[in-house]
């Protein structure tokens, strides 16, 4: 199956993008209020441009509560999803590691580090995003800084400088959390924080974090020769002509960026980014070309069933159930493809 699937990604990428569109149509239906499956899908294609106009105008709570309350976070869960899966790839692909992930240069520390002292100063829910990425990029840049040795970016170093950070931020948000009032409202909004939620999405968020998907999507795509050759090693890729330096560079400031702007508005969604990566690796094999839009289809597609369970589960945040799905579904996947990672 496998080998046909690689010989035909066309095919393969259509199916889930098909799986996809019938996901997102679906999870509109779930939530308090039961909406038919073809009652969201009228409705939806009443509101799509060019194909609105086969499809009757839709008034009432029907309406209100699919476009303005439920398909924005369904939407901001493909986004997320898929950046997270992308940003991911790019991080395995240039750490030439399978367990790497876009939280390994402390992205996700800095962004829940800087979401607590925005709540603990008492900032409304709108600016908390802003405070979130400033953190999480901030943690970056200074990661990045740290991993310059001699004017060129050191991957040991890089990892060491991110773990460090990454126990700094969670210590410093921690402090936060031992020094803030005990009301019960505080340390639900931390918790949700860093748990990672999708539940009070918003337009706007969607229309900030589609152009940074699209663009860090991209931008990690063009450079999907590049990363093949990574595998092989710094010295062969120099020698077949890739400017070393300026890939990692840019692969890892594209993939960190991907994340901090992710983390900013959702907080911290683990696992998608590790596994989703490497789950298509196994399926489409390690080259990047058909590796990225696998990865993030799949990010997509993760993302937004386990977000319809969190819903069905009475809103628990969607970081619990990503690990609650994903850990027993990656070691089925290791266990039945042992040997065979593209690695």
């Amino acid at each position: 199956m496998r080998d046909k699937i690689r010989k035909k990604p066309k095919l393969f990428f259509s199916f889930l993008f098909i799986l996809l569109l019938i996901v997102i149509f679906y999870s509109a239906t779930v939530g308090t209020v039961d909406i038919t499956f073809q009652r969201v899908f009228a409705i939806i294609l009443s509101e799509t441009p060019l194909v609105e106009r086969w499809f009757p105008t839709f008034e009432g709570p029907h309406r209100t509560i699919v476009i303005n309350l439920r398909l924005p976070r369904i939407l901001l869960g493909v986004i997320v999803g898929s950046s997270l899966a992308v940003s991911g790839t790019s991080m395995q692909g240039i750490f030439k590691n399978p367990l790497a992930s876009p939280f390994i240069l402390g992205v996700s520390a800095g962004g829940g580090m800087g979401a607590a002292v925005g709540i603990y100063i008492g900032i409304s829910y709108y600016l908390l995003p802003i405070f979130s990425f400033i953190a999480a990029l901030g943690t970056v840049i200074l990661v990045f800084a740290l991993g310059r040795v001699r004017g060129k970016t050191d991957i040991a170093t890089l990892l060491l400088a991110g773990l460090a950070m990454n126990f700094l931020m969670s210590g410093l948000t921690n402090y936060i959390r031992y020094i803030s009032p005990p009301e019960k409202e505080f340390h639900l909004r931390i918790l949700a924080f860093m748990f990672g939620t999708l539940n009070g999405s918003i337009w706007r968020e969607v229309h900030f974090s589609l152009p940074v998907m699209v663009i860090g999507i991209a931008l990690v795509f063009a450079y999907s020769k590049e990363l093949n050759l990574f595998q092989m090693g710094e010295e062969s890729a120099m020698q077949l002509g890739v400017e070393v330096e300026k890939t990692k560079m840019i692969q890892l400031f594209t993939s960190s960026l991907l994340a901090a702007t992710m983390v900013a508005f959702t907080g911290i969604i683990g696992f998608v980014g590790l596994m989703m990566p490497h789950a298509a690796r196994l399926i489409v094999g390690p080259e990047h070309k058909k590796l990225i839009p696998t990865s993030a289809l799949f990010g997509g597609i993760f993302l937004v069933i386990c977000d319809t369970i969190s819903r069905m589960m009475g809103e628990i945040p969607v970081g619990i159930v990503t690990v609650l799905l994903g850990s027993p579904f990656f070691i089925y996947l290791l266990l039945r493809n042992r040997g065979d990672t593209g690695w």
